[in-house]
């Protein structure tokens, strides 16, 4: 017996130990709760009962709206609102039941969030007496994180827009994938296989090393910039410009690496057409005989074509640097100095001069050159270009004597070799020192016959002269028919011809030449010289004669020639004109304009129409027009013309008569008064971008080769303007307008407020400005997503832009805040067009205003903030309204 109360009390003992300890323990909870609730003002501690009421409550989370007086002693059901007791009171019961639960609590009251933890409360015995509650704002940890996830997905949409041209990978080297833009295959690949997968190559064509791709020298710590490379992809070879780094953390950390990826295709494209274009111009250089040159403002030569090797002897390379008066001969320094004198001056713009100039032979030669001045900004030259040409065989050719001049004098006035045979035979005859001359021609009987005889003053040759007007020879027979057949010049010391020896002995006739005359390679007359006197064969004198006969018996050709080359070179420095004038030209309809007129020009037309596709590609637009005001006026491609053959097919079409060609598919004569016509296509990259209609107001039955080649070399400029013209226009648009509502942006309001004020201060104009808001637009945002808010901005930038004049300036200031500008507007006006505004903003929303009437003294900061005041007014005055600045 003794033995079990000894057990009992040892029971007891240890029951009561437990028990003490199992308090003891919720003693300590308590306490740290409660200290927990001290510590932390965003923390409350309270205890409920099984009958769920309140019997500790401590800490100012739920300050002001719970306090303890107000709390301790009441049920559950009295202190949380009936709508929500239910979802409180599960976590409660199962925390008196020995569970421990938690609940986010979204506070109506206090527009937060609480953490509740309902624990179970334990007193000395063990069992569960109450449910401890720890209630925690954190409010401001899930603003915190919502705002993180936002930024998050911010992130990943700009990237995932981004595409191809960011790259990201984490520190581990792997890439990281943003919204699907690479293939699985490409995410996990090692960072040493980066430049293989992706085909990276240098500019020249050789592949990057494993080592060498921009990704991976990122990601080993190195700032990457402008690295050019190619990769071929399905679409062609893109040309990429390469720039990026490594993303750490404020504190070193690395996180992984970005690079970012420019795309130089066009530029590079455009850069390559322009290299070659400079290299056919280069070419047509090189190819002329002429020497071309430019000098510094000091005349030392700075560039010389190769011809100048050729005509001097002198080396390229040791003639630059040295002053160009050093080559001319000293007798003609004075009037070289002299030529040049009003071009250092600035008085002239161009010279042309000739002088003579020592060879490296110390041989004499002249050249002609034409020269022209660079001025610079003060119209001083800043160096010169010219063209020299060697003339020493027209100036020797000019200095034969006297019997080249009179030929060429005879030339000059005489229609054919009929009129002017007398005067030739008198020209060679007396000024080379002959005492006789005959011509000789065929005539009907197929027999060489003389046609005109001339005999020096004081000179006997009776009997030479009557057997010639009765003689006739066959081709190859006598000295006339060898001449004639051979087509060189004769030269015979000794008479020979059996036919009139007795006659030339006996006149005293010693020696004789022949000079064959002959028109494009065909002879049409001998030219035959005798001299009482003997004359043996003088090398000088036959070429003297043979350049006489050249200069005869080519005349009409010479002068076609010439007239040629003289289109040629008239043709050469239009083009150069009008590329160079079109280089200069960045104006989008100036440019084409130029274009236009310079076509006219060069081709003697009477109208010019620039036709070019529209944005559907399904009918031609006149983008330019000269001669007729057609601009605006277009044709569908869908219809069989001369105009749609030639865009499609890329080859030039002409219309000999406009009306009744059936190509001709618009009132052509009609509008322009065109009798023939041209359709001059555009290809560019052989895609054809345009049409040139060129017409005539007078017939033509063909097009000449050379009018051809001209509007084929014009239509190469026209595309070359095309494709830069429009490329600058893009470049400009890109930088002041708005990407997502089309508007100007920021940088173009403050130009044209600054430039509307400055107009009104200037002329005393009225002045009106306004702010406009879109009402409650975050929670737009929040509620439908950023893409429709994007909408919204979009579609508000489309309903507003009709509401207004053309003069007026509506512009995206920022978010969702627009500005407009009122020119020459009164108050009543400004406030009739806001309100007009703020009734047509799409999708249901509202919009809020603040309008400015300028004070006639304001800056443009002024004015903007008495504006963006009334907009604040008319937001806390209850939206949807315009309210005028004070």
């Amino acid at each position: 017996m003794e033995v079990v109360l000894l057990l009992l009390a040892a029971v007891a003992i240890l029951t009561a130990a437990l028990a003490h300890r199992a308090a003891a323990r919720a003693r300590v909870s308590e306490h740290r709760y409660r200290m927990l609730a001290a510590q932390w003002p965003d923390t409350a501690i309270g205890l409920v009962d099984r009958d769920l009421r309140f019997t500790l409550f401590e800490g100012d989370a739920l300050s002001p709206h719970w306090s303890p007086t107000e709390v301790i002693g009441r049920k559950l059901a009295d202190v949380i609102p009936q709508d929500r007791i239910e979802e409180l009171r599960p976590c409660v019961e199962a925390a008196l039941a020995g569970e421990s639960q938690t609940l986010e609590w979204a506070s109506v009251r206090s527009v937060t969030i609480y953490r509740i933890d309902c624990v179970p409360y334990r007193e000395t015995d063990g069992a569960v007496t109450h449910a401890m509650l720890a209630i925690r704002d954190i409010g401001e940890e899930k603003r915190l994180q919502h705002s993180l996830e936002e930024q998050r997905g911010f992130l990943s949409a700009v990237l995932k827009q981004l595409g191809e041209r960011v790259i990201v990978a984490d520190a581990e080297g792997t890439i990281v994938d943003f919204g699907g833009r690479h293939t699985a295959g490409k995410l996990d690949l090692h960072p040493l296989e980066w430049a293989e997968a992706f085909g990276l190559k240098h500019p020249d064509g050789e592949p990057f090393g494993p080592h060498e791709a921009p990704l991976l020298r990122a990601l080993r710590g190195e700032e990457v910039r402008d690295v050019e490379m190619r990769v071929d992809t399905p679409v062609g070879t893109l040309a990429l410009l390469a720039s990026g780094g490594p993303i750490t953390t404020p504190e070193g950390r690395k996180l992984g690496a970005v690079v970012v990826n420019a795309d130089l295709t066009a530029f590079r494209d455009a850069e390559g057409r322009l290299r070659r274009s400079e290299e056919r111009h280069r070419r047509v250089v090189e190819s002329m005989v002429d020497c071309v040159f430019e000098t510094d403002g000091q005349g030392r030569w700075t560039h010389l074509s190769e011809n100048w090797t050729a005509a001097t002897g002198h080396s390229v390379e040791a003639t630059l640097g040295l002053p160009c008066w050093d080559f001319v001969h000293p007798e003609d320094r004075t009037a070289h100095a002299h030529a040049f004198a009003p071009m250092l001056a600035g008085e002239r713009a161009d010279a042309r001069l000739r002088h003579r100039f020592i060879t490296t032979s110390g041989a004499e030669r002249w050249a002609e050159v034409q020269v022209r001045a660079i001025s610079g900004w003060d119209g001083l030259p800043t160096g010169f270009v010219g063209v020299m040409r060697d003339v020493t065989d027209t100036q020797r050719a000019l200095q034969h004597g006297a019997a080249e001049s009179a030929v060429m004098r005879l030339l000059s006035s005489a229609d054919g070799l009929a009129d002017m045979g007398q005067g030739l035979l008198e020209a060679l005859g007396v000024e080379l020192g002959w005492d006789g001359a005959e011509l000789w021609q065929m005539a009907g009987d197929e027999r060489l016959r003389r046609t005109a005889d001339w005999t020096a003053a004081g000179v006997r040759l009776d009997r030479f002269m009557a057997a010639g007007a009765r003689s006739g020879y066959e081709v190859g027979d006598g000295l006339p028919g060898q001449a004639w057949m051979s087509r060189v010049p004769q030269w015979k010391a000794e008479i020979a011809d059996p036919a009139r020896a007795d006659e030339s002995i006996g006149d005293g006739i010693r020696s004789a030449a022949a000079l064959p005359l002959r028109t494009a390679g065909v002879p049409v007359g001998v030219v035959i010289l005798v001299s009482r006197t003997p004359r043996e064969p003088e090398p000088g004198l036959v070429r003297l004669l043979e350049a006489i006969g050249g200069h005869v018996t080519q005349f009409l050709q010479r002068r076609e020639a010439e007239g040629r080359a003289a289109e040629q070179a008239a043709d050469l420095k239009k083009l150069s004109a009008i590329a160079h004038e079109l280089a200069g030209q960045s104006d989008h309809y100036g440019a084409r304009m130029t274009l236009t007129r310079a076509v006219r020009d060069v081709a003697s037309a009477s109208s010019v129409m620039l036709w070019e596709p529209t944005g559907s590609n399904e009918e031609l637009e006149v983008t330019a027009s000269i001669g007729a005001a057609l601009r605006g006026m277009t044709a569908s491609l869908a219809v069989k013309s001369g105009l749609g053959d030639a865009f499609h097919t890329g080859d030039l079409g002409f219309a000999a008569d406009v009306l009744t060609d059936p190509r001709v598919k618009f009132r052509w004569n009609e509008r322009t008064g065109a009798q023939s016509g041209a359709w001059v296509p555009i290809v560019q990259d052989e895609r054809t971008v345009g049409v040139m209609a060129v017409s005539w107001n007078t017939p033509r039955r063909e097009l000449s080769d050379r009018e051809e080649g001209l509007l084929q070399l014009l239509a190469s400029e026209a595309a070359i303007t095309i494709q830069r013209t429009d490329l600058l226009v893009q470049l400009q648009a890109t930088a002041r307008t708005d990407a997502l509502t089309g508007l100007p942006n920021r940088r173009v309001w403050d130009e044209d407020l600054e430039r509307e004020i400055a107009r009104a201060r200037r002329h005393g104009g009225n002045l009106c400005l306004a702010m406009l808001d879109l009402d409650r637009f975050k929670a737009f945002n929040d509620h439908h997503g950023h893409q429709a808010g994007d909408q919204l901005l979009a579609a508000t930038a489309i309903a507003w832009r009709p509401a207004l004049r053309a003069t007026d300036t509506l512009a995206r200031y920022g978010g969702e805040e627009f500005a407009v500008l009122l020119p020459h507007s009164d108050e009543e006006g400004a406030m009739t067009v806001i309100e007009r505004l703020l009734e047509v903003v799409p999708l249901g929303q509202t919009a809020s205003a603040g309008v400015a009437v300028w004070d006639g003294g304001e800056d443009a900061m002024q004015l903007l903030a008495r504006a963006d005041a009334a907009l604040y007014e008319a937001k806390h005055a209850g939206r949807n309204r315009a309210l005028l600045a004070a």
